[in-house]
């Protein structure tokens, strides 16, 4: 391998670790409700996307564009989901310089109205390198299943 084939590689590698890094800084700034409420950090959500970034969780609803719909989104779901833990794995990113695709597999435990739920799904995103890093150009969840996982009333 040629160094310069080898520095390109090591540029890949960093730009995957880096995006893998964004999504789990998504999920972390998202859960909450143990110690605080969920979505707590408007700002730092907001900054990962880039101004006119498009952010899509509910194929029921229009997609939010731009800074002000996704912080309107987050401060939503800090009433709708104040309690809401996150997982995501099998990663497939591919890099195109200073720009990215992504998929990612996840599942999200929440509470809603006094229940216990569980979604699972795939996370599909675009991505570009910006002075500040990388951030989302969209983020859409693709949910596969929802199940409710607290026991139906009587048979508690």
């Amino acid at each position: 391998m040629t160094s310069d084939a080898l520095v390109q590689r090591l540029a890949e590698l960093e730009a995957v670790r880096d995006i893998e890094a964004l999504a789990a800084r998504y999920h972390s700034l998202c859960d909450g409700g143990w110690s605080g409420p969920s979505h707590e950090d408007l700002d730092g959500l907001v900054a990962l996307w880039v101004p006119d970034g498009v952010y899509s969780i509910n194929a029921a609803r229009p997609p939010c564009q731009g800074h002000e719909e996704i912080r309107a989104q987050f401060l939503r779901l800090r009433t709708s989901m104040p309690w809401i833990f996150h997982t995501f794995m099998n990663t497939e990113i591919q890099v195109h310089g200073d720009t990215a695709d992504g998929r990612f597999k996840g599942v999200a435990y929440y509470r809603r109205d006094a229940g216990s739920h569980i979604v699972i799904g795939t996370y599909v995103g675009r991505f570009r390198r910006t002075p500040e890093g990388w951030r989302f150009v969209s983020w859409i969840a693709d949910l596969a299943h929802g199940s409710v996982l607290s026991p139906e009333e009587g048979n508690a």
